[in-house]
């Protein structure tokens, strides 16, 4: 500790650096950035579900969405009212979502339930939305993610909800629980399912 502690009061001379003094700064600052977003993350174990009551919840139930496609104004808690929803945070450059739609598709031949993918790329508008949805066959509402929306679900679920190769999914259930499902791997047609099922 006194070596590592000397190296970093060490003055430089001659304008020269060893390899260390010029990484370490840097692997600290690193150290520090993945701290702090494995800290942010969701890992859908059942800490980060929200049911109505919860404040969170209830304020991500009741955000009205937009079908970019119909025009059609909604929110999550009429959805779940009628039948579970799976809600999937995504972008239309993103090829793990587009797996885990294609995946969601099988699922509704499978059960009944609705779909809401919510568009997180500020980048991206809503006809290039549209476009995606209809271009794929994908038959469920898409709606653009506004500052608002995209605060409520960081603000319960972390930073990693905005990464969309991370497949953040949710499920909606009739009584108003929001439940994130392990982000980071795309789930076969039967996996959601009995998701779905498990309330």
């Amino acid at each position: 500790m006194a070596a590592s502690a000397s190296l970093l009061s060490r003055p430089i001379r001659d304008g020269r650096i060893s390899l260390m003094e010029r990484t370490l700064p840097l692997m600290l600052a690193s150290a520090l950035v993945l701290a702090a977003c494995s800290a942010g993350t969701s890992s859908g174990s059942g800490d980060a579900d929200a049911t109505a009551g919860d404040s969170s919840a209830d304020a991500l139930l009741e955000h009205e969405l937009v079908d970019v496609r119909s025009g059609e104004r909604f929110t999550l808690r009429e959805l779940a009212s009628d039948k579970p929803v799976l809600l999937e945070t995504m972008a239309v450059w993103c090829t793990t979502c587009l797996a885990q739609q294609r995946e969601v598709v099988q699922a509704h031949e499978l059960a009944d339930f609705h779909s809401v993918g919510i568009d997180v790329d500020p980048n991206e508008r809503p006809d290039d939305l549209a476009e995606y949805a209809d271009r794929e066959g994908f038959d469920w509402p898409f709606a653009m993610a506004d500052a608002a929306l995209v605060k409520l679900l960081t603000d319960a679920y972390g930073f990693a909800v905005t990464n969309p190769p991370s497949t953040p999914t949710f499920v909606v259930t009739p009584v108003g629980q929001v439940r994130a499902l392990e982000f980071g791997r795309v789930r076969s047609a039967e996996e959601l399912v009995a998701e779905l099922s498990s309330g």
